[in-house]
């Protein structure tokens, strides 16, 4: 019985061993998922943050476009409700960079606005940041993918399953945003 007793105390130990390393490595995946959001809400409040200036800015040189200035506000202010879920502000946003767009065309029509310092650099500083925005929600969708790998794959999801790790849903970029935004390694 002593050689049955080292098998099965050997056996323990690997199963609790190996218990701990899938574990570890879960949290480690789900701390990365994390962080990865954290990455977009850094993109999303520098967005935020550049909104009133803009809007100052824009004010006084598009008073004919007040329709557009009172849209970008709203938006921002949907965007910064505590009650919007953080896929419904990914929407808000696209929402947000279509409305910017449309204000920043105005600028091509308005010679004023062309030779504005401060309204051309809060546009670069919105472009910039939608389009870090855009690299920020594919490395979380990247980074989600692997976490729901690893919870799937065999040991993990037996730790998974027992610790409720659950999987994480991926953040939708339009089609065409798809193509365009690359990593760089």
């Amino acid at each position: 019985m002593t050689a049955f007793g080292a098998i099965l105390g050997i056996f323990i130990i690997i199963a609790l061993v190996s218990w701990i390393i899938g574990y570890n490595a879960l949290i480690k995946y789900l701390n990365w998922v994390e962080e990865a959001w954290t990455q977009i809400e850094v993109q999303l409040k520098r967005r935020i943050d550049a909104i009133p200036d803009l809007i100052d800015t824009a004010q006084q040189r598009l008073k004919h476009e007040q329709h557009t200035l009172e849209k970008i506000v709203e938006l921002r202010s949907e965007l910064t409700s505590p009650q919007t879920s953080k896929f419904e502000q990914i929407k808000t946003n696209e929402q947000l960079t279509q409305t910017l767009h449309s204000l920043f065309a105005l600028k091509e029509e308005n010679p004023e606005l062309q030779q504005d310092e401060e309204f051309l650099t809060l546009e670069k500083t919105l472009k910039d940041s939608d389009m870090k925005l855009k690299k920020a929600i594919k490395v979380y969708n990247n980074t989600v993918q692997k976490y729901n790998n690893k919870i799937q794959s065999l040991p993990a999801n037996f730790v998974a399953n027992i610790h409720s790790f659950k999987g994480r849903e991926t953040v939708d970029l339009p089609p065409e945003e798809k193509n365009e935004v690359k990593l760089s390694s």
